[in-house]
């Protein structure tokens, strides 16, 4: 399989970082202590069957490995945020029969896997395709999609959701049903506005006040506005192309995207769209390029320093296991 090496005329773009790894699609991951863990998700485009393969990669000898202990979930489409330094926590998803919002946790201390209570969430009800975010707070953002167990019936719903690990219990609260229904979106939190971006073909973003972030801005992603200055960039007079199952990165003052699915019609695989999203003194959009590197399904994380993403659905709809990390020029 042919290894793209990105854009290398693009201010920001995709460097690869290891060619080989497991393949994956739809699944979550998430960095504690400079290692890279990733679970569940499907190995074949459109599959229905999820996972429940468990892998971590250390960031500084670069080797995956299985991580091979009992009671991991099968699940794909699902969620996921560190929590404590510790703690890698999933939430909802497709387990192969039904959507769900149970909560599994890894402990990555005492290498083993727990099994909170939840409550609060819909009866009947299930997440998947979802998204969610760590907030300054402590709590978690989960932002729908909230549909029936089985069938397609969606709508849009947001909720908090508030740990409590000495009792190893997970507590949902709506704060809104309200919200569009998206499927395949991101949410981020800029500044005190929580930012929903993608998942339908109409309506690209929704935003709203009064959220704290807890992603970390660095070295790196403090400098995604910079590539406003060694050239101008005009911004678009129209919002980006709806898509899904793109990734989103916070940097300072600005979201950057990157991939997804566009619903125009002009792709029918995975594209490579780099799109900068600043909020300050009004929302407005910018097209970075278009990178090499196309994708979609991909997990991306970010510790402010480095932006890596692994695995995701290709060109030809391939199913990848490689990593890339996000390169400055400025």
């Amino acid at each position: 399989m042919a290894v793209d090496q990105g854009n290398s005329s693009l201010p920001l773009d995709w460097e690869i970082l290891l060619p080989a790894g497991p393949a994956l699609a739809n699944h979550a991951g998430c960095i504690i202590n400079n290692t890279f863990y990733i679970h569940g998700g499907i190995t074949q485009h459109r599959s229905i069957f999820p996972s429940n393969k468990f892998f971590r990669l250390n960031l500084s000898t670069m080797i995956w490995n299985e991580v091979r202990v009992p009671g991991s979930p099968q699940l794909s489409h699902h969620a996921c945020v560190p929590l404590d330094d510790r703690y890698m926590v999933l939430i909802g998803g497709w387990d192969g029969q039904k959507r769900g919002s149970s909560v599994f946790i890894f402990d990555t201390v005492d290498q083993n896997w727990l099994y909170p209570t939840d409550s609060g969430f819909a009866e009947g009800a299930g997440l998947s395709s979802h998204a969610s975010t760590l907030l300054g707070s402590g709590d978690i953002l989960v932002v729908g999609r909230e549909g029936c167990l089985r069938t397609v019936e969606k709508h849009g719903n947001a909720y908090i959701l508030t740990p409590d690990l000495d009792k190893m219990e997970f507590t949902y609260t709506k704060i809104a049903d309200d919200s569009i229904s998206r499927s395949g979106h991101t949410v981020n939190v800029v500044g005190n506005c929580v930012y929903i971006l993608g998942g339908r073909e109409d309506d690209f973003i929704e935003s709203h006040k009064g959220f704290s972030s807890a992603e970390p801005i660095g070295e790196l992603n403090s400098k995604f506005m910079n590539v406003l200055q060694p050239q101008y960039l005009p911004p678009l007079l129209r919002l980006p192309k709806g898509r899904k199952n793109h990734v989103s990165i916070v940097g300072k003052g600005c979201i950057l995207t990157h991939g997804g699915e566009t619903f125009d019609g002009r792709s029918r695989t995975a594209v490579g769209d780099l799109i900068l999203m600043t909020v300050k003194p009004e929302v407005t959009f910018y097209n970075v390029g278009t990178s090499t590197v196309t994708r979609a399904s991909h997990v991306c994380v970010n510790t402010g320093d480095r932006v890596i993403f692994h695995g995701g659905i290709g060109w030809k709809n391939v199913v990848y296991g490689d990593c890339y990390e996000l390169k400055t020029q400025l």
